[in-house]
Parts: structure tokens; sequence; C-alpha cells
């Protein structure tokens, strides 16, 4: 009788084993889904920021010409202005 009862338990094990691997199957591909899916968007994001920081040291470029030519301007206007008093 020792060898049924371990049969049967062979079998409930093989039985638990059946029906739970598919489970943890289904599970794993979830998790490695949304693990896919977590990466996909968080390279996105990074390829906006880039796109965003180059955006931005444009702007700081143009703002650094534009500020340049108002200093010279300024001291062009202070230079006239002398000019003009000194007479």
């Amino acid at each position: 009788m020792a060898n049924g009862n371990g049969a049967l338990s062979a079998a409930a094990d093989h039985a638990l084993v059946k029906t739970f691997t598919p489970l943890v199957v289904a599970a794993l591909l979830a998790i490695v889904g949304w693990l896919f899916t977590t990466v996909m968007e968080l390279e996105e994001n990074i390829q906006q920021n880039n796109i965003h920081i180059k955006h931005l040291h444009m702007a700081e470029e143009k703002f650094e010409k534009q500020m340049e030519d108002l200093d010279k301007t300024v001291t062009d206007l202070r230079i006239n202005i002398g000019r003009l008093t000194a007479h």
C-alpha cells in the first residue's frame, strides 16, 4: 500500500505541476512584456529629452549672440553720447 500512496502522491504532484506551469509561464511572459514596454517608454522619454536639450542649446547660442549684439549696440550708444556731450 505504501507504493500506492506514493503513486497517488506523485500523480497529485504531477497534476499540480501541469496546472500551475501555464500560469507561471503566463506570469513570466506578462512580466517580460511589462519590462519591455517600460524600457521602450523610457527610451522614448530619453530621446525626447535629448531633443529638448538640443533645442535649449540652440536657444542659448541664439540668446548669447543677441546679448553680444546688444552689448555692442549699447557700447556704440555710449560712445556716440560721449561724443555728443563732449562738444
